[in-house]
């Protein structure tokens, strides 16, 4: 159906900077029909210049949740670049809300805001994504939303790492390695994995590693995949979705590999409380403020078609070996 593919030029350039020394990489498989007023928090991000060049990019790069009226949760490295001024991710990022059909992008949506400011912390690390975590502040507040939109977090003194609780990833990302055959928002069932069973060497405490089931029809396991990432995890505690995870990164080699012990690894929330605190109470400095003189000017210097250019962003990660699977983005451009 749909195709989130990778720009060859794109993997070029950026090869320069990357080493190709681990198994591992960022990036629903098996999934079910989702509705979203079940995961109301969920939002899907994309590369929009519909108001500067009337074009945009077909198909959410990566997925996110609501903390406020203002502010969303998603992965530092669907956004992180070292050179965001000329990054569509950083300058070019619309966050959508309650998006049942991906392809309802842009003309059938209720809502879109512009985010404009990104926050992830210091000791982000884009080659072990350790600390993979991000907050987007938005041009101006979601209208369309009320705060039972707003993302449930774990509580303190909450014990939900065990195989014997029920986890859901949520997203609109690939079903499979390179191909999205749904449109309707997807859903996994995931069960815990203990980290010293995951198949990665850059595990830490404040990761989570999920498994999923083997359909016996194309052999993967459930999981998520290229354009799920930021997407929420969620714990289903009685009749309460909790977020206590986003996703970062599964196997190098294909969504879904059943050789892996696990086959999706989020950031845990719950570890980064005090973090998200400071930025919503407005204490934390930007990492990058884009406005409108800066889209502009990257417009300007570009023409009429958009450009890869920039490092990172959008699910680029440290290593060689990983992007073929983690950058998903920058395909299927619209002009309208």
């Amino acid at each position: 159906m749909k195709n989130k593919a990778v720009l060859l030029s794109t993997l070029i350039g950026m090869s320069f900077h990357l080493a190709a020394s681990e198994d591992y990489q960022a990036y629903i498989v098996n999934g079910i029909d989702a509705s979203i007023t079940t995961f109301p928090s969920y939002v899907a991000l994309f590369v929009d210049l519909i108001d500067y060049n009337n074009t945009y990019y077909e198909g959410n790069y990566c997925g996110g949740t609501i903390l406020n009226s203002t502010h969303i949760l998603t992965a530092a490295h669907c956004v992180y670049s070292a050179d965001p001024d000329n990054n569509l991710y950083s300058l070019f990022t619309t966050v959508v809300p309650d998006l049942q059909y991906e392809s309802y992008f842009p003309y059938n949506i209720t809502e879109k805001k512009r985010v404009a400011k990104i926050y992830y912390r210091d000791d982000y690390n884009n080659s072990t994504l350790n600390n993979d975590i991000a907050i987007l502040q938005l041009e101006s507040p979601l209208t369309t939303i009320n705060t039972s939109h707003y993302a449930n977090r774990p509580s303190t003194g909450t014990t939900y790492p065990s195989s014997s609780e029920t986890f859901y990833a949520v997203g609109h990302g690939n079903t499979k390695t390179g191909v999205d055959e749904k449109d309707y928002l997807q859903k996994a069932s995931l069960k815990y994995v203990d980290n010293n069973s995951c198949n990665y060497s850059n595990m830490t405490d404040t990761k989570l590693c999920m498994e999923g089931v083997v359909s016996p029809s194309n052999g993967l396991e459930a999981s998520t995949c290229q354009g799920d990432s930021g997407g929420p995890l969620y714990w289903y505690s009685g009749s309460n979705y909790i977020q206590v995870g986003l996703t970062s990164f599964g196997p190098s080699t294909f969504c879904g590999d059943a050789s892996f012990n696990s086959t999706s690894v989020f950031t845990e929330v719950y570890d980064y409380q005090a973090w998200i605190d400071t930025v919503l109470a407005g204490t934390e400095t930007a990492k990058y403020i884009a406005t409108d003189a800066k889209r502009q000017a990257y417009v300007d210097s570009i023409g009429k078609e958009p450009s890869s250019s920039g490092d990172s962003g959008g699910g680029a990660l440290g290593f060689m070996s990983l992007l073929f699977m983690s950058l998903f983005a920058l395909v299927r451009r619209s002009i309208q």
